[in-house]
């Protein structure tokens, strides 16, 4: 038997979409019928997290198939790098980036593909000045929304800059996420009978501001009068009245019905070119984000005065991992599957690769695990024993990096989390089987969990190169569980 051709790559890439706002879930935030119907027929990663943290270093696992936060931080993609695109472009493939994500086109990130298509305009991102109308604030009261650090007079924030390079929408069809769907379902007409291609498709909804159409916000919130909550102050929910902390769940729900609405018209368009009979189809979020959880809103702390990493809680490590497996692939159907396995950003290189037939070089050195004998049914196992999440950043009280702080640490029944100076309390630890929404640390009980996860991430990170500072940083001494106490292990 002849082999198939290889398969066709779509990559749709939602920046922020929490799991748990997909209603096939059950959970009932938001009505997400498109990418619904996407899931039930797909594989899904219950418990896929993000291991380096945020936007950028997230999408440079993937595409490099590598842990980079113990190397470095965000950054721009590295022109030396091996990529995904660049290994599929020597092996045939077209490669296209289509985004919005402003800080892919800021970081190099169209370096490896063919062609790219940005659309401009998002959060901050002003590709044009408009000297002549004054920029006006959205949001009166600056504790509710984010400032960045070293803004303390009153120069205009995130919102203020997306409405004013914005002011033109009105309509739900000028909305980022429908001109990006726009742009890509007419790439998918002019592209469906050629050669194999590389999509990836970057909506950087849902992140923030939140400027849905007023139709859709009243579905979701049909009474309030009160000023828009479209930016999350990224610190305490304390400072939101309990309407407006509605109005600011109510908006980002919309966001996720909008990506779903129109990333569905490009999963619509693969199934009517005939794509879907050779095209394996990835949908990814980087992250989530906090919306009154644990006191908090937003995914990291960020002030006129400071900025630090919140603690990884499931709202912000848990991403979205489906994927649609072609006929072609042979592997068989697997509907509506749910893993519970612990994968992570760096096996995306991997597992597209060996889907798509390809043998990465040695040089590439992948650290991520391919998921294809995982989708084979050929091993029960998954690709790792524990899922860490980081990030390497510099607060504001250090001008040198501060690689891996406040990691966290997750074997899929237990979840530590570590906290670092200035915080003085000890970690925190979950039985996330039981728990997941991390209602009640366990420390206290179960302190030999706490030492064997801990023991498990500083494993991982000194595999990947942790700095000796970084292991030291977070020793078992440096965090608190030195000594041992409690019940002992559950």
């Amino acid at each position: 038997m002849a082999m198939p051709e290889r398969p066709n790559v779509i990559v749709i890439v939602s920046d922020t979409f929490r799991p748990d706002h997909l209603s096939v879930f059950g959970h009932g935030h938001a009505e997400t019928p498109e990418l619904d119907a996407f899931v039930r027929r797909s594989v899904t990663f219950d418990r896929a997290t993000v291991l380096s943290f945020p936007t950028i270093p997230m999408r440079t696992d993937c595409f490099t198939g590598r842990v980079g936060v113990t190397r470095y931080p965000w950054r721009d993609l590295d022109r030396a790098a091996i990529t995904l695109p660049g290994l599929l472009r020597q092996h045939g493939y077209v490669a296209q980036l289509i985004a919005d994500t402003t800080h892919m086109l800021r970081a190099k990130f169209w370096e490896p593909f063919d062609y790219f298509h940005f659309l401009r305009g998002h959060e901050g991102d002003t590709p044009a000045c408009r000297m002549n109308d004054p920029i006006k604030p959205v949001m009166s009261d600056r504790r509710k929304t984010r400032v960045e650090t070293g803004n303390t007079g009153d120069r205009p924030v995130l919102c203020d800059l997306h409405a004013h390079t914005n002011f033109r929408q009105r309509y739900e069809d000028e909305a980022h996420c429908a001109l990006l769907a726009d742009a890509s379902c007419r790439w998918i007409e002019d592209n469906y009978r050629g050669r194999p291609f590389l999509l990836w498709l970057d909506f950087f909804d849902v992140h923030e501001p939140w400027f849905p159409p007023e139709y859709l916000l009243r579905k979701y919130q049909p009474r309030y009068d009160g000023e828009p909550m479209v930016h999350p102050n990224y610190g305490s929910a304390e400072v939101y009245r309990p309407e407006e902390l509605a109005n600011l769940r109510a908006r980002y729900a919309c966001m996720c019905t909008l990506v779903s609405k129109h990333a569905g018209r490009v999963l619509r368009l693969v199934e009517d070119t005939g794509l879907v009979e050779n095209t394996l189809v990835v949908f990814l979020s980087d992250h989530g984000t906090f919306l009154g959880e644990h006191g908090l809103t937003g995914k990291t702390l960020i002030n006129q005065f400071e900025n630090d990493v919140f603690p990884f809680h499931p709202e912000v490590s848990r991403v979205c991992w489906s994927m649609s497996l072609p006929e072609s692939l042979g592997i068989p159907a697997q509907p509506d599957a749910r893993m519970p396995h612990l994968v992570q950003p760096p096996d995306l290189m991997p597992t597209i690769l060996d889907l798509c037939g390809i043998k990465p070089p040695a040089q590439a050195q992948i650290e991520g695990k391919s998921l294809v004998p995982l989708l084979r049914g050929e091993t029960e196992a998954g690709p790792r024993p524990v899922a860490v999440t980081t990030s390497t950043t510099r607060t504001h009280r250090s001008k040198d990096l501060v690689y891996c702080r406040r990691p966290a640490a997750t074997d899929g029944a237990w979840t530590l989390i570590l906290r670092e100076p200035p915080d003085p309390a000890p970690p925190l630890l979950y039985h996330t089987e039981e728990d997941p929404a991390h209602r009640r640390d366990l420390l206290a009980e179960h302190r030999d969990e706490a030492r064997r996860l801990h023991g498990m991430m500083l494993d991982f990170l000194r595999a990947h190169e942790a700095t000796p500072e970084t292991l030291e940083r977070l020793s078992r001494e440096a965090v608190g569980l030195s000594v041992k106490s409690g019940k002992g292990a559950r």
